[in-house]
């Protein structure tokens, strides 16, 4: 067997080396950690083409505007706004690529509410593509699915982090120029482990004694601004709870103490300018008061000009207000700055392993946010428990 060449501190598990190989001699497996890393197989023809696509070992550069023309924009739709993350501009690209026959790539949830990439062909498949995931989302082969549509000559939209945007230009090389690809990347704060995201939601489920059907992140009830504290979770039973501030569990670990974060988000190569995508999308933070409702608005960043031609035919959906660059630095810090991961991460998905996702969280943070943290999920359990 063919031994790999990154560390967990450099691979972003971006899955262009697994879509790569000829011979399909890689799969992305789960680690201790809780993230996929590629695992080569004996069926290795040592090609090497694999190492070559890495964009780890070779930083693909788009050479698009370090300063590129910057939006506040949101979705004339009322529905397309309240129901995205931000302000609905994804959803507005996305229907442009559409209305052309396209495709459009991103996100979406599986059976069990596992997040992994896939494809859209109409309205409806998009509506699955829509709001952030908060955990990194498996690939599989979905960059040679993409290559497949633009091989039958169709348009195709991909949406992902900036790493996978970037593993996917390499997996396609000279084709990631065509004119029927445009590449949405978004201001990432850091993918999070799918172990410890599916071990909250097993703890929640255990609780309330039925399954997960949806989980709805940055749920805008209440108000766009303190959304990403605020979770909506629906239930197979047809109930549901949102769980907010202190009880919301998942997004305090995640926000405040930076526990699930995967080891080369601590050091990710794939922020700041130029960007890797056409289009680079993300919340609005730190908008003028005179713009800002509170119902979301999306930052956009049009980067080259197969971005400016895809913006220009979705411009006619979308409210938009041309923004000054330095202006978005105000509230997306994370455009150009890695976050720390917290020291106690590795202890804490061991843990995990033979704890509750609760009782981990608490055991790995400090005192005044576990003592919290236990006495909400208590007082949810028993809550869940009288209304069953």
């Amino acid at each position: 067997m063919k031994r790999f060449w990154l560390s967990a501190q450099e691979c972003s598990g971006c899955g262009a080396c697994a879509n790569a190989c000829p011979v399909d001699a890689i799969s992305m497996e789960f680690a201790e950690d809780g993230f996929r890393y590629p695992v080569i197989s004996g069926a290795c023809v040592d090609c090497d083409k694999c190492e070559r696509t890495c964009v780890a070992v070779h930083r693909f550069s788009s050479g698009y505007e370090m300063r590129p023309d910057t939006f506040a924009v949101w979705s004339k739709s009322e529905e397309a706004r309240f129901a995205s993350t931000s302000g609905g501009a994804f959803t507005e690209l996305a229907n442009a690529v559409l209305a052309e026959g396209g495709a459009v790539f991103g996100a979406l949830y599986g059976s069990r509410c596992d997040v992994k990439h896939g494809a859209a062909d109409d309205a409806e498949g998009l509506k699955g593509l829509r709001q952030s995931k908060y955990v990194q989302s498996d690939i599989g082969f979905a960059f040679r699915e993409v290559k497949q549509r633009l091989d039958e000559g169709r348009m195709v939209a991909f949406c992902g982090a900036p790493c996978q945007v970037a593993g996917l230009r390499a997996f396609l090389g000279r084709r990631a120029d065509t004119d029927k690809l445009v590449a949405f990347d978004f201001v990432c704060r850091g993918v999070n482990s799918p172990k410890a995201y599916r071990a909250w939601l097993d703890e929640l489920e255990s609780a309330k004694g039925a399954s997960v059907a949806k989980v709805w992140f940055k749920y805008k009830v209440g108000g766009w601004k303190t959304s990403p504290v605020r979770t909506r979770i629906e239930f197979d039973d047809g109930s549901d709870m949102v769980l907010d501030g202190e009880s919301n569990l998942f997004m305090r670990g995640y926000l405040e103490s930076n526990l699930f974060l995967r080891p080369s988000c601590a050091n990710c190569q794939f922020k700041g300018f130029p960007r890797q995508g056409d289009i680079t999308l993300a919340d609005f933070w730190g908008l003028d008061s005179s713009l800002d409702d509170d119902r979301g608005a999306s930052m956009v960043l049009v980067n080259g000009e197969k971005g400016k031609a895809l913006f220009e035919r979705a411009k006619e959906d979308l409210e938009v207000h041309e923004r000054s660059f330095d202006e978005i630095f105000v509230g997306n810090v994370c455009i150009d700055t890695s976050v720390k991961r917290n020291r106690k991460s590795q202890d804490f998905m061991a843990d995990l392993d033979a704890m509750c996702f609760s009782a981990a969280l608490g055991k790995h943070t400090r005192v005044s946010l576990a003592r919290k943290s236990m006495r909400k999920m208590k007082a949810l359990a028993k809550s869940l428990l009288r209304r069953g």
